[in-house]
């Protein structure tokens, strides 16, 4: 029960944006993507939630090709954050995160409750009935943050993905986002998604991989991924590594540039 991807390659003309992928996403992992702008992420992210004619390789979830899963089976099994979600309607914040309900039975007394849930989740219960254009820019991130919950509140293994997830958002809320996720995480969801951040990165998940030129340098625990080397490849930039009294995170602090 994985999302699977296998030798991937994706180019626009003669540019190869990304080589020779492999990489899986399983239940009960929160999985990290990092690297520099124009690494590739953004176009890995949307590879593997099949948005891309791919030029080699395939995705497959649970063992059956992507492009051949039911669209309605697969809604009600992978929910997608990207980083814009664009509205152009009159429509409530409640009725935003009801949307992720529909690949469900609508308009029932558990999904009323779910929808519920997840306002109080994301701390929106006093925006609910406030129009979504008039949010700030934090305020539509959590509100399509609980949109996506909506969508897989069902018994794991689900799967979610989220593009930059806390970018928009406060100190508290970030923390608040990723708690989320990890009490997930643990249920058996699958988490996967992209942070800039390597401190959040390095203390929420248990697999990171670290995309460099469309390629991937390494991937496993954050230990592991971390190192004074692969910072230094993917990011160009020395770096020094601090690690917890427990020893089960590391923390990289950036003091000096090579290029």
């Amino acid at each position: 029960m994985t999302i699977e991807a296998i030798d991937l390659d994706y180019q626009i003309g003669s540019k190869q944006i990304l080589s020779k992928i492999e990489l899986e996403i399983k239940p009960g992992e929160l999985h990290v993507l990092i690297g520099r702008n124009g690494a590739g992420k953004s176009t890995l992210f949307h590879a593997l939630c099949g948005d891309l004619a791919l030029k080699k390789g395939n995705v497959y979830l649970d063992g059956i090709d992507l492009k051949n899963y039911p669209k309605n089976e697969l809604a009600k099994k992978r929910a997608v954050l990207t980083q814009e979600t664009t509205i152009t309607f009159p429509i409530t914040s409640e009725e935003v995160i009801e949307l992720g309900r529909h690949p469900h039975e609508k308009n029932t007394k558990r999904d009323k409750e779910i929808v519920q849930t997840c306002l109080k989740i994301t701390n929106s219960l006093d925006k609910k009935e406030q129009n979504y254009s008039t949010l700030s820019g934090g305020e539509r991130q959590k509100i399509n943050f609980g949109r996506i919950l909506a969508q897989v509140w069902e018994t794991p293994p689900r799967y979610i993905f989220l593009d930059e997830p806390v970018s928009a958002l406060d100190i508290p809320n970030q923390y608040k986002t990723l708690n989320v996720c990890r009490h997930m995480a643990n249920q058996g969801y699958a988490i996967f998604m992209i942070l800039h951040d390597l401190n959040l990165a390095a203390l929420y998940a248990d697999t990171i991989t670290l995309l460099h030129k469309g390629r991937i340098i390494k991937s496993g625990k954050p230990k592991e991924v971390l190192t004074l080397e692969n910072l230094e490849s993917a990011f160009g930039m020395k770096a020094r590594i601090l690690t917890s009294p427990e020893g089960n995170f590391i923390i990289p602090e950036i003091i000096g540039e090579t290029i």
